[in-house]
């Protein structure tokens, strides 16, 4: 359903920042976790929705399919 290589460049984008993803799909949704490594940026994580639409653009998927959780 998603972008392979999509996931690859999002991945890699984030791993810039202390970051990991993990996406797999649910059925008709695409679940997305967000996991902050203890070298993560703080402020180099952009808003939810941001986010989403990059995501969504970046796996070739609607954003509004997109169930995004970010660390806490």
């Amino acid at each position: 359903m998603f972008s392979e290589q999509g996931l690859k460049e999002i991945r890699t984008m984030l791993a810039a920042d202390g970051y990991g993803l993990e996406a797999r799909e649910d059925g008709e949704r695409v679940v997305v976790d967000i996991v902050a490594t203890p070298e993560a940026c703080e402020d180099c994580l952009a808003p939810p929705d941001v986010m989403r639409a990059i995501l969504g653009k970046t796996l070739a998927v609607p954003a509004d399919v997109i169930d995004l959780h970010y660390p806490e």
